[in-house]
């Protein structure tokens, strides 16, 4: 009975640490929260420049060497941003599909208020259904959630 016990809590403790260990690898969004930040090919600003993206720019922190965050863009690609340029408590999001529809409420009936091309970025505010919210001067924009990236609530 002794072996029995052991071996449940040894599966016990198994179960735990890999649940552990696979909510630690979810990913870590960031917005970047300067008007302009240069994306890095390395951790410094010796390396080249690979990517200047705008404010409101999605990106998923995969790794850190001291004060650089290695981060995948909305393509897949890698690059380094210091941490200075970018907020994990800002949620955002940009335009993955060619070209965008911005809606003034959360549905294809409610009127278009402009056309935005890929990688057009802002501050997320909230979720409606298949609709997201952001705000970008002080208004209230609507776009539908698949054209965005990233989607869900993990934005």
């Amino acid at each position: 009975m002794n072996t029995a016990r052991c071996l449940l809590l040894a599966l016990a403790l198994a179960v735990t640490q890999g649940a552990g260990a696979y909510a630690q690898q979810a990913p870590q969004y960031l917005c970047v929260k300067l008007p302009r930040a240069n994306l890095r090919a390395g951790p410094g600003t010796k390396f080249r420049v690979s990517w200047e993206v705008h404010q409101y720019m999605p990106l998923v922190q995969i790794g850190r060497t001291g004060d650089w965050l290695k981060v995948r863009d909305i393509d897949g690609d890698i690059h380094w941003v210091h941490e200075s340029v970018v907020d994990a408590r800002i949620r955002c999001v940009t335009v993955a599909a060619p070209k965008a529809n911005i809606r003034k409420g959360p549905g294809g009936q409610h009127e278009r208020w402009f056309t935005v091309e890929r990688y057009t970025s802002f501050r997320k505010t909230d979720e409606q259904k298949n609709w997201v919210k952001m705000e970008w001067e002080g208004e209230e924009l609507w776009v539908y959630a698949p054209l965005v990236w990233p989607s869900g609530d993990s934005s």
